[in-house]
């Protein structure tokens, strides 16, 4: 964990108190980075007495004293090291949910749809909070670090089409039906779909369908075979 390198890292940019560290983990990065009190402070006074970091302490007569860390020399040295090297190892992510997902066979479709509509509902709030904090960092961040923001709203959106997806296929009987949540030709699709939503430059294609959907346009029924719709969007999208 980088716990260290992650507070050089924000010391680089200016002095800040423990309590404004503090908050940065609790209100900014606690989605995907979460520090404990008990994790910060030692941390603070381990990286002080190794002279990575300087500490003033400002005195105030009516509430405590103000701790305030700067980066030292040493300390943006090893920072800059370490942001220089490459991850070269793929975390594995803790997923309770995902856990009991994979045992949900040995549930009622009643109470795999409560976990769903459950697991739907924290995710509505915690694309919310997502989304809340991305905006009031808004013109105080880095064009890196809105992207970070921008990675955390998709990632929940994606979640939450899984999820609703699932709902439907239990509701329709098709779960024990269906090894998978979409033919590998709708998958197809959706990797070409995310491709035009990250593209400098959709194609026509992509353009004319988006219009369509924005201005609430019912998309002409096609009367061709399954197969051969999903084959020419697909080719339609790489265009």
């Amino acid at each position: 964990m980088a716990l260290r390198e992650s507070i050089l890292g924000l010391l680089c940019d200016g002095p800040m108190t423990g309590y404004e560290i503090k908050q940065f983990f609790r209100n900014v990065i606690r989605n995907f980075w979460s520090v404990s009190d008990g994790q910060l402070y030692p941390t603070l006074k381990k990286m002080h007495a190794e002279d990575l970091i300087s500490l003033r302490v400002v005195r105030q007569d009516s509430t405590a004293n103000k701790h305030v860390y700067s980066i030292s020399e040493k300390g943006r040295g090893q920072f800059e090291k370490w942001l220089r090297e490459p991850v070269t190892k793929f975390e594995e992510l803790k997923e309770p949910f995902v856990l009991k997902v994979f045992f949900f066979d040995k549930l009622s479709h009643e109470e795999v749809i409560r976990h769903l509509r459950s697991q739907l509902d924290l995710h509505a709030r915690i694309l919310d909070e997502f989304r809340s904090i991305r905006d009031s960092y808004k013109g105080r961040i880095t064009a890196f670090q809105g992207m970070i923001g921008d990675m955390g709203v998709l990632y929940v959106e994606v979640r939450m089409l899984w999820i609703n997806r699932m709902i439907d296929m239990v509701h329709k009987g098709l779960i024990e039906k269906k090894g998978a949540l979409y033919t590998e030709e709708m998958v197809e699709i959706g990797k070409k779909f995310l491709e035009e939503i990250f593209s400098e430059k959709p194609s026509q294609e992509f353009q004319k369908w988006l219009r369509k959907l924005q201005s609430g346009l019912p998309v002409v029924a096609d009367k061709r075979p399954r197969s051969k719709q999903v084959r020419s969007m697909a080719d339609g999208l790489s265009r």
